[in-house]
């Protein structure tokens, strides 16, 4: 047989690697940790997204309370220095504020939001110290329930998480309802919560949607959203450059609410130069407007409103902002019951006109300054007259010029020279600020509502149409729910209007500001006021009821007494009195005035000023003699140079050209009129009582090569008469220590 094979073994399998082993554990790990990664992000994410994020108003102080907790563990961990902790603490809560005002976060809501981080940055140094346990941690779960508490129970804070949540749901319906009006693109960049209802969407433009097509879409944007009507305004967004970048600003209330706005002197302008603050926009953002612009001129204002509406105020907030200005003088025609806005800044005023003969009288001599003032410009000026102490600027404030500037005024006179101010005044540093109510086609001459266009605004009016004359995007706003004391105000260069809340200024702010500053009134300047129509005698015509609001010096013009009735000014009598030939010769002793007006109470800068004209021997003087004598009394610039004035205008004076003053009449006359004398002045030989002019019989002295302070009648004739009417006078002056007397001799 043959034999049965053996069966062949099978070999045995290799054992198992330990590290396979290992490998294939840690791979196993690795997925149940990965999935148990994912199960709890997503359960975080869940949380997040259904539970935190949601309610992020509500547990933002948690958040906060959490922070401060690591922030001084981690301090005390590491050893740091208390110091440093309360460093840190400071800044993070200055940076807390500075993003809160970005925001528009009104400035009392901003105190008590950085309370509760102010708390917690004391707490953080205090665990720095001692560390989070014990009495500190229980301070801080203290200090963290009663702070939710108060931002959970408190009715602001609800009212602010209520209208966050309407906001963020308006933020995503935007877009959409945009879309739907042909304008898809447009994004929400941020939000903007200002407080009183006004919410600020920051939007980003596409290529072909601009800020125009926009607005023009107002109306359809509200009614989508399901705002109220005339409750959204569109504009650029003043912290961007890009024509892409706007704001659309809706306001919750249908009622606009006013900014408590306080009048703050010391953001008054200190130079004609300086743009004036004029309040805070719909923004709460600063406004300064320029009254004067260097290289271009004086500007010019018309504002409107309803009666009550504050328009007043806002002449008085110009005055009372150009009060300390040195080179600025006010012309102010108040037709409102007898000046009754304006009449506190009497002190700090050159001219107050309450009638509409004298606006009209004002006007006219305004329109003839800038005539007189072609002659101050000078190569270097480049066509626009910078203002200075010697030509100061010129600002006139109107109220209620409807009287004067209207259709239906039959005299055009005013009208007239208000359309030469507004034309050329520019140039010249001569502006107009004018104000009336219901401002219509009627109220102002189409051709002069045309120059006012530097900046116009637009306080509360009656209908929404009545806005147009001031406003140019009168369609845009609703002028008739302006609260009193906001405006819409337009201004050069800026194609939509802001919104404009002005301080308020009452009769008492107005005159602190005039009484405060009157001392730095400037004169105008003497070759323009020389026989400038209604200037000299401009206090006189003052109403007696306004005398109280005056100051001293005006008061003692107004009441100074008129021409006494024996003296004829020497100007009118030569030019009606027939020629006539005389023969005079006379011989005056003459004595200083100080020792003239011993006996008599006068003001020692009057006396003084009179006594250079005395010492002058009837020749010449210059006006800067007369102003140091009065400076040295202690009387001022303008006080002297109207004191000239009111002399020229009694014809006890007259000009002698370009700084150089003379008598008109004998200096009794002169010192009879000072000290108040109603004495007849005593006649001189050879003159008639048809020719009382003698002012022929005053010595001619030769002026000094020197340059001496008189200068001689070389002229061939004395007073302005022919010099065969003066033939074989002659005249000799000599001091002595007797009164002054007259010795007349033919």
């Amino acid at each position: 047989m043959r034999p049965r094979p053996v069966a062949q073994q099978m070999p045995a399998a290799a054992p198992a690697s330990v590290l396979r082993i290992l490998w294939g554990l840690l791979a196993g790990l690795s997925k149940a940790a990965a999935w148990l990664t994912r199960r709890v992000a997503q359960a975080v994410r869940w949380v997040w997204h259904r539970l935190v994020w949601p309610r992020r108003d509500q547990l933002a102080p948690l958040a906060l309370a959490l922070a401060a907790l690591g922030a001084g563990t981690a301090a005390h961990r590491v050893g740091a220095h208390w110091g440093a902790t309360t460093l840190t603490s400071v800044a993070a809560v200055d940076i807390f504020r500075w993003r809160l005002e970005r925001r528009g976060v009104a400035p009392e809501h901003c105190d008590a939001l950085i309370g509760a981080p102010a708390a917690y940055g004391v707490w953080a140094t205090a665990a720095t110290v001692w560390g989070p346990g014990g009495h500190v941690g229980r301070a801080w779960l203290v200090l963290t329930a009663v702070i939710m508490a108060v931002w959970l129970g408190h009715s602001t804070s609800r009212a602010w998480r209520a209208l966050r949540a309407r906001c963020r749901n308006w933020a995503r319906q935007l877009p959409a309802v945009l879309a739907g009006l042909g304008m898809a693109g447009i994004v929400v960049t941020s939000i903007t919560l200002q407080g009183r209802g006004r919410v600020l969407f920051h939007l980003r433009l596409p290529l072909e949607v601009t800020e125009s097509s926009l607005t023009g879409e107002r109306e359809k944007i509200w009614s989508g959203m399901g705002w109220a009507k005339d409750s959204i305004e569109i504009r650029q967004d003043p912290d961007h450059t890009a024509s892409d970048r706007v704001i659309l600003a809706y306001q919750a209330k249908q009622d606009l609410v006013r900014r408590d706005v306080t009048w703050d002197p010391a953001k008054a302008a200190g130079s004609i130069l300086q743009a004036r603050w004029w309040g805070f926009d719909e923004d709460g953002n600063d406004v300064f407007v320029p009254v004067y612009v260097p290289g271009i001129g004086a500007t010019r204002g018309l504002y409107q409103g309803a009666p009550g509406s504050a328009k007043s105020n806002h002449l008085r907030m110009i005055a009372a902002n150009g009060a300390p200005c040195p080179a600025t003088l006010y012309l102010i025609i108040d037709l409102k019951s007898r000046a009754a806005s304006l009449r506190a800044f009497l002190p700090r005023t050159a001219w107050l006109a309450t009638t509409e003969d004298e606006a009209t009288l004002l006007l006219e001599a305004a329109a003839e300054i800038i005539r007189r003032r072609g002659a101050l410009l000078r190569p270097q000026h480049n066509g626009v007259l910078p203002p200075a102490p010697e030509h100061p600027a010129i600002v006139i404030l109107i109220d209620e010029f409807a009287p004067i500037w209207g259709k239906r005024v039959r005299d055009r006179r005013a009208v007239d020279a208000a359309l030469l101010i507004a034309q050329q005044g520019r140039a010249f540093a001569v502006g107009m600020e004018a104000a009336a109510q219901y401002l219509s086609e009627n109220a102002i001459r189409p051709d002069l509502r045309a120059l006012f266009d530097s900046h116009n605004g637009c306080y509360r009016v009656r209908k929404r149409e009545d806005a147009q004359f001031t406003v140019t995007d009168w369609r845009n706003v609703n002028a008739t729910q302006l609260p009193t004391g906001s405006s819409y105000l337009t201004l050069m260069g800026e194609e939509y209007p802001r919104r404009l809340d002005a301080p308020e200024i009452t009769e008492a702010t107005l005159r602190t500001a005039a009484v405060d500053n009157e001392d730095i009134t400037p004169g105008l300047e003497a070759s323009t006021a020389d026989g400038l129509s209604g200037w000299a005698d401009r206090w006189q015509r003052l109403p007696d009821d306004l005398l109280p609001y005056c100051s001293p010096a005006q008061q003692e013009l107004a009441t100074a007494k008129a021409r006494p009735a024996n003296v004829t000014p020497i100007r009118t009598a030569a030019a009606s009195a027939p020629p006539r030939r005389l023969m005079v010769s006379e011989r005056i002793d003459a004595e200083p005035a100080a020792e003239i007006t011993g006996a008599v109470s006068v003001d020692p800068a009057l006396a003084a000023m009179v006594d250079v004209f005395v010492g002058a021997r009837g020749a010449e003087v210059r006006t800067a003699q007369l102003l140091e004598a009065a400076a040295e009394q202690g009387r001022g610039r303008t006080w002297a140079t109207d004191r000239l004035t009111a002399w020229r205008g009694e014809g006890l004076i007259r000009s002698a050209g370009k700084g150089w003053w003379a008598l008109s009449c004998p200096p009794c006359i002169l010192l009879e009129a000072v000290a108040g004398s109603r004495r007849p002045s005593p006649p001189a030989v050879g003159v008639t009582d048809r020719d009382p002019s003698w002012s022929h019989l005053l010595p001619s002295p030769a002026r000094p090569r020197g340059g001496g302070s008189t200068r001689a009648h070389a002229r061939g004739s004395a007073g302005g008469r022919p010099a065969d009417m003066v033939r074989g006078h002659s005249a000799d002056v000599r001091r002595t220590s007797q009164p002054t007397r007259f010795n007349h001799g033919g």
